[in-house]
């Protein structure tokens, strides 16, 4: 797992008080037990934390689809969309 996941699991885990073991790239929000409500103070906590806009996340959405969305925000803009 990657030094970003490790964040975002941490995060998460102090967020919404979720064991961080079970925080895997491929488990989903709602095998989490986490509502929208939650993922939308998760949300608020990653873009306090890291700077990125609001992340689109629903409670199918995969722990790695999370991290891949901050990756993504974080690195900008692509040269391609310039």
């Amino acid at each position: 797992m990657s030094d970003l996941h490790d964040e975002v699991a941490q995060r998460l885990s102090e967020t919404l008080g979720i064991d961080k073991s079970l925080i895997t790239p491929d488990v989903t929000f709602v095998e989490l037990k986490i509502n929208s409500l939650a993922l939308v103070e998760f949300s608020v906590v990653l873009d306090e934390e890291y700077g990125v806009p609001p992340l689109e996340l629903t409670p199918d959405s995969t722990i790695g689809e999370a991290v891949a969305l901050v990756a993504a925000a974080m690195n900008g803009p692509s040269e391609a969309t310039a």
